[in-house]
């Protein structure tokens, strides 16, 4: 017991010691700029945002979507820094919309990690916090990216991520119920096949089941009596022959006409 007591004080006495030994952000060397250089970049970045009229950055970004998509790489290409200048304009033009007027600075926080340097300049809004963010490499401490965002609460952050949550999960179960129905039908095309195959061999054997239609009476009346032909010509050869004295093999009987 008193072993466990003793590497508690201990874990807490280092913690105390971590925090008391916690250097002033003021004092830390950012790469070969000061704390004040950085806040000076940020709020000189921010005063030459804020000098752009939405009126102004509107027209301008307008005008550079409207090019093609040839001639607008050439402009960014031809002017360095261009693009992200459209980018950070493009920004400031959303956020003056949904900000409002600016009132104030709030604060100014640097976050240094392995390859890169974060400045944040947290400003006050009549509508809602903006925060200018730069990035510089450590290597040489470049300006990499300049972002100008709103600033959203805790409660809309999680408003935000319970509504993708549910957007998600809906898609997810739409898309389960849409295969489920699609697996159903697998089972329900057979016997809609079957039976339309069954129905078209029912009216195969209706159609030779069916007796044909009876003879009409009076086909019988109109029918004439049929006679041998060959007969009825040996009987005409020997009266003709008869009659004109010549033999039967001197003619021939090619046609018979009833009259």
């Amino acid at each position: 017991m008193k072993r466990k007591i003793t590497i508690m004080l201990c874990i807490c006495i280092c913690i105390l010691g971590l925090t008391a030994c916690q250097t002033d952000p003021k004092d830390v060397d950012y790469n070969g700029m000061t704390y004040q250089q950085l806040e000076e970049y940020a709020q000189k970045t921010w005063e030459g945002i804020q000098v752009m009229e939405p009126e102004q950055v509107e027209a301008a970004v307008k005008q550079i979507e409207e090019m093609p998509e040839a001639t607008r790489r050439r402009v960014y290409d031809a002017n360095e820094g261009m693009e992200d200048q459209m980018t950070l304009m493009k920004s400031w033009l959303e956020v003056s919309r949904q900000a409002g007027a600016f009132v104030s600075i709030d604060s100014f926080n640097i976050t240094m990690t392995g390859k890169t340097t974060t400045t944040e300049l947290l400003m006050e809004f009549e509508k809602r916090p903006v925060v200018l963010s730069v990035v510089y490499q450590n290597r040489d401490m470049t300006v990499e990216t300049v972002t100008i965002d709103l600033v959203y609460s805790l409660g809309e952050k999680l408003q935000k991520a319970l509504m993708n949550t549910v957007m998600g999960m809906a898609t997810v179960f739409i898309m389960l119920i849409i295969i489920c129905l699609l697996i159903s039908c697998f089972a329900v095309i057979p016997k809609i096949q079957q039976k339309q195959k069954a129905k078209k061999e029912q009216s195969r054997d209706v159609a030779k089941e069916e007796p044909q239609a009876a003879a009409s009476p009076f086909e019988f009346l109109s029918e004439e009596p049929k006679t041998d032909d060959l007969e009825l010509v040996a009987v005409i050869s020997a009266a003709i022959a008869a009659y004109s004295g010549q033999s039967e093999d001197d003619f021939i009987v090619r046609s018979i006409r009833r009259r």
